[in-house]
């Protein structure tokens, strides 16, 4: 049996490491300046990464419940970061969509994402992070057959929205 399944060690090194990830994450984004808690920036993030999605589906890939979550983007609709509409196949569900003010406020988390990925890489090559990212993308990839899942992303935006955030700030 290999050091790393004995006894479950590399579940709980998976487990304890997210864990910490998450409690440094909060620490760091707790006095980001821009007036959002850790449970709404990651509930931002959720919604660019999975734009026009319902609620319900939102809430599932947060593994949040919905109440949590309705609370999260009640407050974000109220600072103008997300849009609700209705679903036009079922008009009683509302799709979820970041607005452009969402682009700017993750341009202005940028510097806390850079220093937090800074802290919890140190010490790694860069050929050591991508081994490592390669191997946390095929795990995923065995746990989920989900394609949003699986589907690259990128909180920032873009190209000619990238130049229109920067800008507006």
């Amino acid at each position: 049996m290999s050091e790393l399944t004995s006894g479950n060690l590399f579940g709980f090194l998976l487990t304890d490491t997210s864990r910490l990830f998450r409690q440094t994450f909060e620490k760091m984004t707790a006095e980001n300046g821009v007036g959002l808690t850790p449970g709404e920036i990651r509930a931002l993030g959720y919604v660019i990464r999975f734009s026009g999605a319902r609620q319900t589906v939102l809430a599932e890939q947060m593994g949040v419940e919905p109440m949590t979550l309705s609370a999260y983007l009640d407050r974000l609709e109220a600072r103008g970061l997300i849009a609700r509409r209705m679903d036009p196949g079922d008009r009683r569900a509302k799709l979820i969509e970041p607005t452009e003010e969402a682009a700017r406020v993750m341009l202005e988390l940028d510097p806390v994402f850079e220093r937090l990925y800074g802290q919890v890489t140190q010490g790694l090559t860069k050929e050591q992070m991508e081994v490592l990212a390669a191997g946390l993308r095929t795990i995923r990839a065995n746990l989920t057959t989900d394609p949003r899942v699986m589907a690259p992303f990128s909180l920032l935006p873009t190209g000619a929205e990238h130049r229109d955030a920067v800008r507006a700030t």
